[in-house]
C-alpha cells in the first residue's frame, strides 16, 4: 500500500467516524424524546417489565458520552497520523 493509498484510507475513516458520530448524536436525540414520552405514560407503573425497562434505558444512557468520545478520538488519532504522513 502505498503512502497515498494510506493517506486516503485516513481521510475515508475519519469521515466515516465523523459521520458516525452525527448518526449516532440523531439517534440519542431520538431516543431522549422516545424515553421522555415512556416516562411520562409509564410514570407511576410499578410493572416488572416498566423497571427493567427503566433500568435498560438508564446503562444505555450511560454508554452515550463514552460512545460519542470513541467516535471523536477516532477521528481526531487518524487526523493526527494522518498529519504526520505529510
Amino acid at each position: 500500500m502505498s503512502v497515498g493509498e494510506v493517506k486516503a484510507a485516513l481521510r475515508a475513516a475519519i469521515e466515516a467516524a465523523r459521520q458516525g458520530r452525527r448518526v449516532f448524536d440523531k439517534a440519542v436525540s431520538e431516543a431522549e424524546a422516545a424515553t421522555r414520552t415512556a416516562n411520562a405514560v409509564l410514570s407511576d407503573s410499578q410493572h416488572q417489565h416498566v423497571t427493567d425497562t427503566h433500568q435498560a434505558l438508564a446503562a444505555a444512557k450511560a454508554e452515550v458520552e463514552p460512545t460519542r468520545r470513541r467516535f471523536d478520538h477516532t477521528a481526531e488519532h487518524a487526523s493526527d497520523y494522518l498529519t504526520r504522513l505529510g
